[in-house]
């Protein structure tokens, strides 16, 4: 799984991008609200790795022009996919940035 797109790296575009999360991980918190009342609060992170085409990507996964950290809020709702890997790329896809990528 990955997402395909343009990027801007450094004021260039990167027309075939290919965009691919390499980590992903959920915090369960709990905090005290202004009542003293329990809260429990979810977060997630991925760390998603890019590559100028997939062909970089498949010559060795280490060959990535950028990296960045998103956080999103997973679900665990019982009838959604607990999967947080496509969960990120579910993330992914709703920020500006990475809005018009694709699946791939």
């Amino acid at each position: 799984m990955a997402l395909k797109g343009t990027i801007t790296y450094k004021g260039i575009a990167v027309a075939d991008t290919h965009a691919v999360i390499t980590r992903a991980n959920h915090d369960n918190n709990y905090s005290l609200d202004a009542d003293g009342k329990l809260l429990k609060t979810l977060s997630a992170y991925a760390l998603v790795r890019f590559y100028k085409d997939k062909a970089t990507y498949e010559a060795g996964y280490g060959n990535y022009y950028d990296q960045k950290e998103i956080q999103f809020v997973p679900s665990v709702a019982n009838g959604a996919n607990l999967n947080i890997i496509k969960q990120a790329y579910v993330a992914m896809k709703a920020m500006a940035a990475y809005k018009d990528m694709t699946d791939v």
